[in-house]
């Protein structure tokens, strides 16, 4: 069992999002697809509270419209200085910045609405064979100009 801290994003988004994700799967079958929620990662941790004060990234965060597949991980890329303040704060790292789709390696690209509104989270995620689950242990929206 791992916790993530991760952003949530706004409905909109997340709804295009799941559209695609079910496109991809259609394609592939690869259930990796229906594996996790549709959100940014930021790095793995040991908290299991989100008492630190932290900033929000700066609003709407720029985001690819192409996949890209890199450390078996495909997903929607965000520029690293975007959320590099963000990590720095919560003191932790991840080897790729993005929105995450899934675990194969296909063409993919997708017109996202702007992301304005995102929510730091704590994602508890286990894995158990062929199962994953997950549950967001807390989570707190983030305000342009003002932390937690």
């Amino acid at each position: 069992m791992s916790t993530f801290y991760s952003l949530l994003l706004p409905k909109k988004v997340t709804q295009q999002l799941y559209e695609v994700r079910t496109q991809l799967f259609r394609q592939s079958g690869d259930s990796s697809f229906r594996k996790l929620e549709p959100w940014i990662v930021l790095g793995e941790t040991e908290d299991t509270s989100l008492e630190k004060q932290v900033s929000c990234p700066q609003l709407p965060l720029p985001c690819s419209s192409n996949a890209t597949f890199q450390n078996q991980v495909l997903f929607l890329s965000i520029p690293d200085d975007a959320v590099k303040a963000l990590r720095t704060e919560l003191g932790i790292n991840h080897p790729y910045t993005g929105i995450y789709l899934g675990e194969a390696d296909l063409p993919c690209n997708v017109e996202l609405p702007p992301i304005d509104d995102v929510r730091l989270a704590l994602v508890e995620i286990q894995d158990k064979g062929e199962l994953t689950t997950w549950r967001i242990l807390a989570e707190k929206h983030l305000q342009r100009d003002r932390g937690l």
